[in-house]
């Protein structure tokens, strides 16, 4: 069949309406927040699961690379074509929550559904996923965080996006659709994970390598209701990550986050007055009763944008429980733990905020002037998080003379994944030229605020150095990572064994190398 044939047939299968050919699209959707290389030859959207099925074993026979999207919002490459022989599969329009099961405890949700949407399809159950979803889930997709994996809301308490899943259907390359854990019973149903070796877990984090995503079943535990914040300054960053480490080991926050003071800056840059009243609104709205609300609202009103201290390190915890003296009770356990490393307590307007406002826009993937954005990560253990840092300023003292020359700002973010993972995520801005993406995504309001960079080829070749130092340096001191894609350094930091091993997994359910080609280095 020729490629002109099949896209007859898939127009056919699929209708006008998901089948995407024009090159606004295919340069669309073949790019992420950080890279923009060969555009896709064309772009299906199939609304359910067996028209994808179908439409797959018609592009696998052509010998076409099937490349999965979810959201869109990963800087790793995970679904950006090696070349222009690449279809993308979009997922947006498998978006429906299929079953809120609140006597057996779980939810299953299609792939491309936003974890904003899962959220308030739970409100008024008053139960949520334990993991539930992340801080871009206005447009990050469950499936998306399936493949490559993602934290924040819940992660302090319940882990990684990947450990509040019970069951997946996935399609393969050829077409086949598969069910796992006890979804895959005959007369079974989803509630269970673990029935036989993890099948579950081969497809998890797999960067869909391994097969598509079309369905999710997601454990569903009691929505807590009392929840409050607490913020920290500290002059150093051994003592900002002493504490969150300390607090991570005793399991007191439900999501932690901490900035440099060159983050912190930029992100107190970055909003205008407009969205300041819209979060206290929000703020206000979240507090519960009519005097709690002025309370929470005149608080942050009165902290402005002075509540964190010039040049120093701030870290911010959210604590949740079932009763208010239980809250209560997990801050002045925070607090004494900070007081240990000299912190000192701040208004707690960024807790506040986030909380209140757990889904925003996604504005923030560019910098306050209109920069481009883009970060690296490493996960370490507690006993590493100095020696990454450490290792991260060595890099960036090398590179001094080019961030000085392409005016390169870079700060960290930081958080902490249940009781055993540190987060250590530089974060780069550079005067440089939007893609397409960036227009798509962020509100157009905003994006008139912003200044219009010039292309800068120069600079974004200075940043690509800093970050492959930085992969290196991480590989070295045996960071693992999230969103592997194809830019972490998966196979050279892995066993040779467990490489080989998964291979041949991959051979097994992709032996033409169809799917996502390159993805984990595969």
């Amino acid at each position: 069949m020729s490629i002109s044939e099949l896209k007859q047939q898939l127009f056919s299968l699929l209708g006008k309406d998901h089948f995407l050919d024009d090159e606004k699209s295919r340069v669309l959707y073949a790019q992420d927040v950080y890279t923009k290389a060969e555009p896709a030859l064309f772009v299906i959207q199939p609304p359910t699961a067996e028209l994808l099925s179908q439409a797959i074993k018609l592009i696998s026979n052509v010998g076409l690379a099937i490349i999965p999207r979810g959201g869109g919002m990963s800087y790793t490459k995970g679904f950006v074509p090696q070349d222009d022989h690449s279809v993308i599969v979009d997922t947006s329009a498998l978006n429906k929550v299929i079953e809120i099961n609140e006597q057996d405890m779980y939810v299953r949700v299609q792939s491309g559904c936003t974890w904003k949407d899962l959220h308030q399809a739970l409100k008024n159950t008053g139960l949520r996923t334990p993991f539930w979803g992340t801080l871009s889930g206005s447009r990050a997709t469950v499936g998306g965080a399936m493949s490559q994996n993602a934290i924040f809301w819940g992660s302090g308490q319940y882990g990684f996006a990947v450990d509040s899943v019970l069951s997946l259907q996935v399609i393969l390359a050829n077409g086949d659709l598969l069910n796992t854990g006890a979804g895959a019973m005959e007369n079974g149903s989803p509630f269970m994970r673990y029935y036989g070796p993890d099948l579950t877990g081969i497809f998890c984090a797999d960067n869909a390598a391994l097969g598509i995503k079309t369905e999710v079943t997601l454990r569903l535990v009691p929505q807590l209701k009392y929840n409050d914040g607490v913020s920290f300054c500290f002059e150093h960053f051994a003592q900002q990550a002493a504490v969150m480490s300390e607090v991570s080991r005793n399991g007191l926050a439900s999501e932690t986050c901490g900035f440099d003071p060159y983050l912190q800056a930029q992100r107190l840059k970055r909003e205008s007055l407009a969205s300041d009243v819209k979060s206290l609104v929000g703020v206000m709205k979240s507090a519960g009763g009519i005097g709690k609300a002025l309370k929470q609202g005149a608080k942050v009103a009165l902290a402005g944008r002075s509540f964190v201290e010039a040049e120093s390190w701030s870290v911010h915890f959210i604590v949740e429980d079932r009763t208010e003296a239980a809250v209560k009770e997990r801050l002045e356990l925070i607090r004494e733990i900070a007081a240990k490393h000299s912190g000192n307590e701040i208004e707690n307007t960024i807790p506040k905020v986030l909380r209140a406002n757990p889904f925003g826009p996604v504005n923030n993937m560019i910098g306050p002037n209109g920069e481009r954005w883009a970060p690296i990560h490493t996960l370490v253990p507690h006993s590493k998080a100095d020696i990454a840092y450490q290792a991260s300023c060595q890099i960036f003292s090398k590179h001094q003379t080019a961030i000085d020359k392409f005016d390169i700002g870079i700060g960290y973010l930081l958080a902490t994944v249940s009781s055993n993972v540190f987060v250590l995520e530089p974060v780069f801005f550079w005067p440089d030229e939007l893609n397409e993406l960036h227009h798509h995504a962020i509100e157009p309001q905003h994006l008139k605020r912003m200044t219009a960079f010039r292309p800068s080829p120069e600079a974004r070749a200075a940043v690509n150095a800093i970050r492959q130092d930085l992969l290196i340096a991480y590989k070295d001191i045996g960071g693992a990572h999230m969103q592997i894609g194809k830019t972490y350094l998966f196979e050279q930091g892995i066993a040779k064994k467990n490489f080989s091993l998964l291979k041949e997994i991959k051979s097994l359910v992709d032996p033409d190398n169809r799917m996502n080609p390159a993805a984990l280095g595969l």
